[in-house]
């Protein structure tokens, strides 16, 4: 077993290297690892009904999504990111407890009191502490999850709290009240002291063991992989699975319900309320079927038609704000 702490906290390198490792791997591994402030988003969820879309962009957030199932998580400096990767029996790939056991008996050993919930997340009374969630390539299985250390969670609530609603068949977070163990611990510790006592407890909990150093033919790698994928909109957002949701385009004197659809990340279906509604306004808006659900692309769609829309009696100045807000 390789045991080591990635010093790196670029998110974006950070969901790259697991990819990279459980394809790649000879060896069954653990990492450690923290990351600057992101959300991190399941694989088959759909990134805007997951966040505060206007407060993640406002406050430059990003916003990743990683190969494995589960809801969506808020990361920074004062949490703690695990991840295991193991060549496993075929039959019995997907087993969680054979990995929150061992990272409930390390908060144990801090004196913490820690149960597991049917979920396979960790808490400490009635506060949930660590997320896990699993995915499994050939005859590996990558287990991964979070410590809340000492997170901003008035952060953490603010990104993860939607302000729009999605329908369709994307895997929706289950929300839990949510705590930080730092202030639980019978001495104060620092998050840098507390990721080197996970990483001695680990090396003792796994006889033979031996730390391990990235190599520079795996940062660059890795670093390929996070540019070329992890950095996307079209992984990012447009993974997505298909999704409806409903917005009062902006008028001069009032606004217009809409119903859009979703799918692969592109408009495909414009759904007006109005029984009756000027022929204008159908044709500009229903140019927009092509294109992606995408900020910058809105942008550019009103920037290219901003006279037709007004002669539609749209209100251009808040038209693109209307599709994130």
């Amino acid at each position: 077993m390789l045991i080591f702490n990635r010093p790196f906290t670029d998110p974006y390198f950070n969901i790259a290297a697991e990819e990279y490792f459980v394809k790649q791997a000879a060896e069954d591994m653990c990492m450690i690892w923290v990351n600057d402030r992101s959300v991190i988003i399941g694989k088959h969820q759909n990134a805007f009904a997951e966040i505060n879309y206007p407060y993640v962009r406002m406050k430059h957030i990003p916003v990743i999504r990683r190969i494995s199932g589960g809801g969506a998580v808020y990361h920074d400096t004062g949490n703690v990111n695990f991840t295991f990767i193991q060549r496993t029996d075929k039959s019995n790939q997907v087993d969680f407890k054979r990995f929150t056991s061992i990272i409930t008996e390390f908060i144990q050993s801090l004196n913490i009191e820690v149960n597991v919930n049917k979920r396979n997340s960790l808490f400490s009374g009635t506060l949930k502490f660590s997320g896990h969630a699993e995915h499994v390539f050939h005859d590996r299985v990558l287990h991964h999850g979070t410590i809340l250390f000492n997170t901003d969670l008035e952060t953490l609530q603010k990104c993860l709290t939607p302000d729009k609603e999605y329908h369709g068949k994307a895997m929706a977070s289950v929300r839990s009240e949510v705590g930080n163990i730092a202030p639980l611990l019978p001495e104060s510790i620092d998050i840098n002291q507390f990721t080197e006592k996970l990483v001695d407890w680990l090396l003792d909990f796994y006889p033979g063991s031996n730390s391990y150093i990235l190599q520079q033919d795996e940062i660059d790698a890795i670093s390929k992989l996070s540019e070329t994928k992890y950095k996307t909109w079209e992984w990012n957002f447009g993974y997505s699975p298909s999704y409806t949701f409903q917005l009062n385009i902006p008028m001069h004197k009032d606004v217009l319900p809409v119903r859009i659809k979703v799918e692969n990340g592109k408009i495909i279906h414009i759904e007006l309320s109005e029984e009756t509604v000027a022929n204008q306004r159908i044709k500009i808006l229903n140019s927009m079927i092509g294109m992606l659900h995408k900020e910058d692309e809105i942008d550019k769609f009103v920037e290219n038609n901003r006279i037709g829309l007004e002669l539609a009696g749209v209100n251009s100045v808040n038209f693109a704000e209307a599709f994130f807000k």
